[in-house]
């Protein structure tokens, strides 16, 4: 069988999605991370990892704006709505302790 170069590129094309997603999953949501481990353990954690890949699937269809468009911008995203938070917390937790050195040694996970 012989493709024409351009019928190549649109087959690799439609399975673009599939090898970002196969990079994704091995790279930043930790599927590669597992080593020798009970197979057991392997399983739960392939179980967690793909449920972290479809709830970002699901923000990325449901927040597809044009800068975020891909799975790196919603975890980017994802990563800054989170540090957003813990800092606020941070910050209120300071102004209604007064305590500053409590507060970092707290969120910091510092021994007091």
């Amino acid at each position: 069988m012989h493709l024409k170069t351009p019928t190549i590129l649109q087959i690799y094309g439609q399975r673009w999605g599939c090898e970002t997603d196969n990079v994704y999953l091995h790279t930043r949501l930790g599927l590669g991370d597992f080593r020798v481990r009970p197979y057991e353990a392997v399983v739960k954690w392939m179980a967690v990892v793909h449920l972290g890949l479809a709830y970002l699937q699901w923000r990325l269809m449901r927040e597809q704006t044009r800068t975020l468009c891909n799975l790196a911008a919603i975890i980017r995203q994802h990563r800054d709505e989170h540090a957003r938070d813990w800092l606020a917390g941070a910050c209120q937790e300071a102004m209604t302790t007064g305590d500053l050195t409590a507060v970092l040694n707290r969120y910091l996970a510092q021994d007091a």
